[in-house]
């Protein structure tokens, strides 16, 4: 008989450690096709679907709503339908060795470990079990009984002190308390873990590119800020290979492409978006690129791939009007780049605007990202003093706001055949 095919929960994000069950396609024991849809599984990020590796007979037992650790057991797909229709026995897991006894001096009984934390959580003398060769925890608590003494927690916890304690809501207050999402659940453990793990730092970075923004809405057609940060970025990893890594066992893991991802909040949740293989694309490539992918966001029509994997990530906050800002490292990175809005820097009278930089040092020093910065800097003032400002912002066919009013509704344009000339997000999605 040929063993099994045991399918796995794949990877499929680095930012995800579980996938939960969303629904199982087809009940145990059913025959199936190779690539056939067998369960739908949800991310922070996405649902996606796991297909059956081959033709057979399915065997699964996880209920809908489990979460399930990136590979771990998921399905198996048997030769023949009596395999599949046997139920699996899993071997028991192997039981930690019972704690022996503790003697307390020659001649005294034996008492339990857990028998000696409650005598002494409750003032009893060893001389109360006088007679006795063993006491264990069960003689313990018929004596505390036996005594009219209340026996104690099953685990004891030590009071929260005062200025760490959790905050609660105030009973006099009216409100409603509202849970946190699964993403923002799973984001919350996951950045936690990074925040406790990594030797973070952050270097911030004045980029006098006067005009930046405004000379890219004006190109014909325009072409993003950010597209032309994010380009410039790609090419740069690749002569700054430690930013586009991670730290691991006293060694640092390097990528071999530069899968840069881009956060975009405009309507439709927080995505990571991510551009493949980036070091690898032409201007023009990689502007097409981040405006098919704009475009996917807003119908919602991403793929897995183009939300996970990323290896360094760009938070662009210009939209808010946040001149600096620190951003937060992911997962299996070592780096991530914040990029401030246009405006002019204080003390100085120079426009620009803020690049900051947060770092593992464990991976990077200090002197390091500032070249890298410097460096970057330098390349996107090159980009503003060659782009050519043309003479009025363009603006979206159908609803007539320009580049600038769409900006501070969160919208953004993109380029339109029919009708000619540009489409806002908005518009885009019928609002």
């Amino acid at each position: 008989m040929s063993e099994p095919i045991q399918v796995k929960v794949p990877f499929e994000n680095v930012n995800d450690p579980t996938a939960r069950i969303v629904d199982w396609k087809l009940p145990s024991g059913s025959q199936v096709k190779k690539d056939d849809i067998i369960v739908e599984l949800e991310t922070t990020k996405t649902t996606f679907p796991v297909t059956a590796p081959a033709a057979g007979f399915l065997e699964y037992h996880l209920p809908l709503g489990e979460e399930v650790p990136v590979g771990e057991n998921l399905f198996r797909i048997h030769a023949d339908e009596a395999s599949a229709r046997t139920p699996h026995i899993s071997l028991p897991k192997a039981q930690p060795p019972p704690v022996p006894p503790v003697s307390t001096t020659s001649g005294s009984p034996l008492i339990s470990k857990r028998a000696q934390e409650l005598m002494a959580a409750h003032g009893l003398e060893v001389s109360v079990f006088a007679g006795r060769s063993v006491v264990k925890e069960s003689d313990v608590r018929e004596k505390i009984a036996s005594l009219k003494k209340d026996p104690p927690p099953p685990a004891a916890v030590p009071p929260i002190p005062q200025e760490i304690s959790r905050p609660k809501p105030p009973m006099e207050e009216p409100g409603e308390l509202v849970p946190l999402g699964r993403a923002k659940q799973v984001e919350n453990r996951e950045l936690a873990a990074v925040a406790r793990e990594v030797l973070k730092s952050t270097l911030y970075y004045f980029c006098p590119a006067n005009g930046f923004h405004e000379a890219c809405a004006r190109q014909q057609p325009p072409v993003q800020r950010l597209a032309v940060v994010l380009f410039e970025l790609a090419k740069l990893l690749k002569k700054y290979p430690s930013l586009n890594a991670f730290y691991t066992d006293n060694s640092m893991f390097v990528y071999r492409h530069v899968h840069l991802g881009f956060a975009v909040d405009m309507g439709q949740g927080l995505k990571v978006l991510v551009i493949r293989e980036a070091e690898m694309l032409n201007f023009t490539e990689f502007t097409a690129k981040v405006e098919d992918l704009l475009v996917k966001y807003a119908m919602g029509d991403l793929a897995v791939k183009e939300i996970s994997g990323s290896t360094f990530t760009v938070t662009d906050l210009a939209q808010t009007g946040a001149f600096s800002f620190e951003p937060l490292i992911n997962t299996k990175q070592a780096a991530i780049l914040g990029i401030g809005a246009e405006s002019r820097f204080p003390g100085s009278g120079a426009n620009g605007f803020m690049l900051s930089c947060a770092f593992d040092h464990r991976v990077n020093s200090g002197r390091f990202v500032a070249e890298f910065l410097a460096e970057l800097s330098t390349r996107l003032v090159g980009h503003a003093a060659s782009l050519q400002a043309g003479s009025e912002p363009p603006f979206c066919s159908r609803c007539l706001q320009t580049v600038n009013e769409l900006r501070a509704i969160q919208a953004f344009l993109i380029p339109s055949t029919e009708p000619p000339g540009y489409l806002c997000s908005h518009c885009l999605l019928g609002h």
